[in-house]
């Protein structure tokens, strides 16, 4: 099958996501074409020579995500596709799309219709869709699943990737347990002296708290690089997944797929969310309501400390805890058959 891939370019989830896919599509003997926006995700999926597009990036500021600033600053997006519009439809015709895969990104859900193609999702947040009753109500929430249903309406399949699995959707539903990386699924953790710190955006309160502790921090954050007492910085690169493999336990943004790489490696998650994204909101829930980690958006010394005291009492319940890192990538390759043979039936002259 042609395959048209399109991934989110905001945060790097959707991108590690789409190099494990990617490869094991075209093992499996599929060619795939893959958008993209952002040059962090172009430049991570330069091996597969995606098509650059536009698409949203978040914007925040001292009090959280701004919607305001977040719309304001994502306005060329709309010129880039009048002057591109064209262009891009002969390119995608030239590959004859059989089907379409999403992950988050708008602009391939919109070709799919507009192709009359077959459409899979593929991401964490139409979770959101699937909440009970006793988790509405919220502006973030709300904002939330308005921009799930835009990116991703009108799919012939929904793989939702979740920690935990949920009743409802529909048989078009398929709750899944999140890819890992190859690269971290050949690691082999240790139980280091460090704590690994990866945050997506700088805080100096929870940096000011960390200098004032009894521990060794390792710290990636905007590629800074250098030594500040108990804190080393470092830009991402190689040393990255030894520190990840080695450390005792991590503090970080709730992004989804650090808290996978997280579960999978078996190490205690401190989360502090991004304010007003409830994305980030909800997976902290998670980390505190299944006593794997815990959270807080303002920590304080004394939330850490107990936190890192009660490491054992983690890391017993993560001992226990179940996580089928390939689950993902089956479920999406049986559709693909499902899609591809409907699609041959459909084609085929009748008799």
């Amino acid at each position: 099958m042609n395959i048209l891939y399109g991934v989110s370019g905001e945060g790097l989830g959707h991108v590690f996501e789409a190099i494990e896919i990617v490869s094991r599509l075209r093992r499996e003997g599929h060619a795939v074409k893959v958008l993209t926006y952002g040059d962090r995700a172009c430049g991570l999926l330069e091996a597969f020579q995606p098509t650059r597009i536009e698409g949203i990036h978040l914007q925040f500021n001292a009090r959280g995500m701004s919607l305001f600033d977040t719309v304001s600053r994502n306005l060329k997006i709309f010129p880039f596709y009048v002057r591109n519009w064209r262009r891009l439809r002969r390119e995608i015709a030239a590959f004859q799309p059989d089907a379409v895969i999403t992950a988050y990104e708008p602009f391939s859900t919109l070709v799919a219709h507009a192709l009359g193609k077959p459409l899979i999702s593929m991401d964490n947040q139409n979770e959101l869709l699937h909440l009970p009753a006793s988790e509405e109500g919220s502006f973030a929430l709300k904002l939330a699943q308005l921009a799930t249903r835009v990116c991703t309406y009108g799919a012939a399949h929904y793989i939702v990737k979740s920690f935990h699995r949920m009743d409802g959707g529909g048989t078009n539903v398929h709750f899944v347990s999140p890819i890992i990386q190859s690269e971290i699924r050949r690691l082999e953790p240790r139980e280091g002296r460090h704590v690994l710190v990866y945050l997506t955006k700088a805080n100096p309160e929870l940096i000011s708290v960390l200098k004032s502790m009894d521990e060794t921090f390792v710290v990636y954050c905007n590629n800074r690089v250098g030594e500040e007492g108990n804190i080393s910085y470092r830009a991402q690169g190689e040393s990255y997944l030894s520190d990840l493999c080695d450390c005792k336990a991590i503090i970080g943004t709730t992004g989804f797929s650090l808290i996978a790489d997280s579960i999978y490696l078996r190490k205690p998650y401190y989360g502090v969310p991004l304010r007003k994204q409830f994305e980030q909101t909800h997976n902290a829930h998670f980390l505190r309501s299944s006593g794997l980690g815990e959270f807080s958006e303002g920590t304080s010394r004394e939330d850490l400390e107990r936190f890192l005291a009660s490491l054992p009492v983690y890391r017993e319940r993560l001992a226990r805890y179940r996580l089928d890192p390939a689950e993902q990538e089956e479920t999406l390759l049986a559709l693909l058959r499902e899609v591809g043979a409907g699609s041959r039936a459909h084609s085929s002259p009748t008799r």
